[in-house]
């Protein structure tokens, strides 16, 4: 067996400067089982190493990447790629069971090791002679440091020209440092990462606009810099700065004990006002929980060994986790939906995504039904226009029962574990210049989207986004995507539509869209106007009439969609999903004719969040169904992160959407599996009388099983509010048109409750929210279902 780069280099005192600091005793070189490193490294079975160049990182040429299920279900590679996958077996110990070219899952608690389509010659011979069952050991560092000059600490405009028209003066790719005396926050946007640090210890990862701590200060990244902190920063992790701006990051064991301290102390205080705030709550689980990981972080000061108090340290940590999951409160009703692309080819792939997915809590499945100019079912419609029936993934697939019906075997298999599903679909977009031309476009030349720039008049994607478009303007175009959409729902029990790709990409006057044959000759025809005549800068008013047109047709076609659709099933959900933007900011034009709306939140702090949503809200009116989109498992932000997005994106809306299942995580989806999503909740966009009377329902037994029990309100105002239960639930059931004045009538009486001192603020403030939501939906289904 070939020798591979050795890793033997480590320092023994640092090793035991390290055990020291964990309250072990003794002399450190004879404690440690594994010999020091100042990397990571795996050693194979012959004893021959390797070091790791990167954790859970894409990019994996010429490097040896280790991949961890914190990251996905699946390393995500290009095919092509070399990997091996490891299952585990003992403390630090794997054992190889499979090699693969690439997009390898991930076993729970096992790895992957990953070298890209243009490897190393150490790594690709590395991995090439590793041997089924063959025992791999991986040895950490017991400490590992990373250093970056910042581009400026405290910027200004005169400091920082680079930033200086960016939000917090923090420009492209740039590492800012920001302490007390730049502000109260750092007043970036959310599209970069930050770490807050407090007395020399990392306290808060992600996010934007980040409080910056009186005893301590933020690192900020956009980009590269982004992708640096991210890459290094755990909570607990050591950062100092030097007066030069020169950033170190260091993880020790100290950094695991810190964020195990914290974890179990944010557990103490997330139960404590379980109990405080009579939250519905798995308490008996939280506190077990609790205890467990009290227990292992006493083991970890107590083991001589380091790798053993390393591992007992991190299973305290989870366990505190657990903690703080189970003591949060889950909601009766509520949106957990989730988007995803399939890419099963056999029944029981579909069944695997499924069970994961309930396993999360999930209860709708926006899944992608059109991609690429197909659909993922055998479509007569696409076969009548003469073009492929199916997506060629899936046309020699079998999935069982259900033969080649992708879409069927979701539909079906989803129900079974209680979850609906929903269509999203790629809308005008087509496909993309590395599949070659769209078939549409093969057989239908003349439907293609023409930018400005596209002096030929031939179908070719957009100079930008590379991406093809069918003319959206175009009555023949329209009338085959009512087609496709009307065969979707006709033949299958889907509950919505979720359209996206709806509008001609927004692009500058040269690379403007709408100058197809036919798209110039109607509007010539209706204005005596060619439309490739016109200049924004020399006839303004006519452009603007020309753009006005141009997003009249898109309109157009949203409104014979909604129409379309409710003559089939009123219940049948339409919801958008803008980009931020001029897309965002015209949503608007579809008020009459979609359901619900999901703003994009790309950042992933409470106040980003928000601001996402509430600005949505403003141009949408009362009465319009809200979910967030978030994008936790996108961005493969950690368990607790992710659990964190979930809260802060419920908050004033009726659920969230999760993008995406193709990006989830193992100790994500166990994590919102104990938390916030533990209990079943209906949807209510989907069954909003149904959600009505699930939460009224759910009221009524936290009343009785916390509030009274627990001393939250008298048997007095108990038995009245009880009452006023009965009353909002008999408005609901037999004239939902005219309940309003039952849910005001009792959030009336609440609040009066509240103002005497008669019942307990949060349960009352709880109460009145549950209220509030059900008389919501229950407004929505008379105007949005005709119920």
């Amino acid at each position: 067996m070939n020798k591979k780069t050795r890793v033997m280099s480590g320092s023994v005192l640092v090793s035991s400067l390290v055990l020291s600091s964990l309250g072990l005793t003794g002399n450190a070189a004879d404690a440690l089982s594994n010999p020091p490193v100042n990397v990571m490294t795996v050693e194979d079975q012959s004893g021959d190493r390797m070091a790791i160049n990167g954790v859970n990182q894409l990019a994996n040429d010429n490097k040896l990447i280790l991949f961890n299920d914190a990251f996905s279900y699946y390393t995500e590679t290009r095919k092509g790629s070399k990997e091996a996958v490891l299952e585990k077996i003992g403390l630090n110990q794997y054992k190889v069971v499979k090699r693969t070219d690439g997009d390898s899952a991930i076993p729970e608690n096992g790895l992957v090791l990953s070298t890209g389509t243009v490897p190393s010659a150490e790594a690709a011979n590395f991995l090439s002679q590793l041997n089924m069952g063959e025992t791999i050991k991986l040895y950490e560092p017991v400490e590992k440091s990373q250093e970056k000059t910042a581009n400026a600490v405290d910027p200004t405009r005169a400091s920082n020209p680079a930033g200086a028209p960016f939000d917090g003066f923090r420009g492209p790719d740039q590492l800012i440092v920001y302490t007390p005396a730049f502000g109260e926050t750092t007043k970036t946007n959310p599209y970069g990462y930050e770490i807050t640090v407090e007395n020399g210890f990392v306290t808060k990862l992600g996010g934007g606009g980040s409080k910056i701590p009186k005893n301590g200060f933020v690192v900020s990244g956009h980009g590269i810099a982004s992708q640096w902190i991210s890459a290094n920063s755990i909570i607990g992790a050591k950062v100092s700065v030097d007066a030069n701006g020169l950033v170190k990051i260091t993880q020790d064991v100290d950094s695991f004990a810190f964020q195990s301290e914290q974890a179990i102390n944010q557990a103490k205080a997330s139960i404590a006002k379980a109990k405080a705030e009579f939250i519905d709550a798995d308490l008996p689980n939280a506190e077990q929980a609790l205890q467990l990981g009290q227990d292992l972080l006493e083991k970890a000061k107590a083991e001589t060994d380091s790798a053993a108090a390393l591992d007992f340290t991190r299973q305290a940590t989870q366990a505190a986790y657990d903690a703080y999951y189970y003591s949060l409160p889950s909601h009766a009703a509520e949106q957990r939906a989730i988007w995803y692309r399939p890419e099963e080819t056999t029944l029981e792939g579909v069944k695997q995504v499924l069970d994961r997915m309930e396993k999360a809590g999930f209860n709708s499945v926006y899944l992608e039904t059109t991609f690429h100019g197909y659909t993922i079912y055998p479509s007569k419609t696409m076969e009548s226009y003469g073009l492929p029936a199916q997506h060629p993934r899936f046309q020699n697939a079998q999935y069982g029962q259900y033969g080649k019906d992708l879409l069927k075997a979701y539909v079906k298999e989803g129900k079974k574990r209680g979850l609906s599903i929903q269509a999203w679909t790629d809308g005008f977009m087509v496909g993309e210049s590395s599949l070659g031309t769209p078939s549409q476009f093969v057989k239908y030349p003349e439907w293609a989207a023409i930018q400005r720039n596209n002096t030929t008049g031939k179908p070719a994607p957009d100079s930008s986004s590379k991406y093809y478009w069918l003319d959206i303007a175009q009555p023949k175009v329209q009338q085959f995507m009512l087609d496709i959409y009307k065969e979707m729902q006709a033949d299958y029990d889907i509950k919505g539509l979720n359209i996206d790709y709806m509008r001609y990409p927004h692009q500058p006057f040269e690379k403007s869209y709408g100058f197809s044959s036919a798209v110039r000759k109607a509007y010539t025809e209706q204005f005596g106007t060619d439309p490739y005549t016109l200049d924004p800068k020399t006839d303004p008013e006519q452009w603007e009439r020309w753009t006005k047109w141009l997003q009249s047709r898109e309109n157009e076609f949203v409104e014979k969609l909604h129409d379309q659709s409710k003559q089939l099933d009123p219940k049948f959900m339409m919801t958008a999903t803008p980009e931020p933007g001029p897309e965002a900011a015209l949503i608007s034009d579809w008020k009459d004719d979609i359901d619900g709306v999901i703003p994009q939140a790309y950042g992933h702090d409470f106040n980003s969040i928000q601001k996402t949503v509430q600005d949505s809200k403003k141009l949408m009116p009362e009465g319009t169904m809200y979910y967030t989109g978030i994008y936790s498992f996108y961005h493969h932000l950690s368990e607790m992160a992710s659990v964190d997005d979930v809260m802060s994106a419920k908050h004033g809306t009726s659920g969230v959407n999760m993008f995406a299942f193709g990006q989830a995580s193992a100790p994500s989806v166990d994590a919102l599996g104990k938390g916030p999503w533990r209990e079943k909740a209906v949807n209510p966009g989907e069954e909003p009388i149904l959600a009505a009377q699930t939460v009224l329902k759910k009221m009524d037994e936290q009343l009785k099983s916390i509030y009274l029990k627990q001393g939250a309100v008298n048997k007095k105002e108990a038995d009245h509010l009880k009452q006023g239960i009965r009353i909002m639930t008999l408005a609901v059931q037999t004239n939902p048109e005219k309940s309003g004045r039952a849910f005001e009538s009792f959030i009336s009486y609440i609040t009066t409750l509240i103002e005497q001192d008669k019942i307990s603020a949060a349960a009352g403030e709880r109460m009145k929210e549950q209220a509030g939501e059900a008389s919501f939906w229950v407004e929505y289904a008379v105007n949005h279902q005709n119920q």
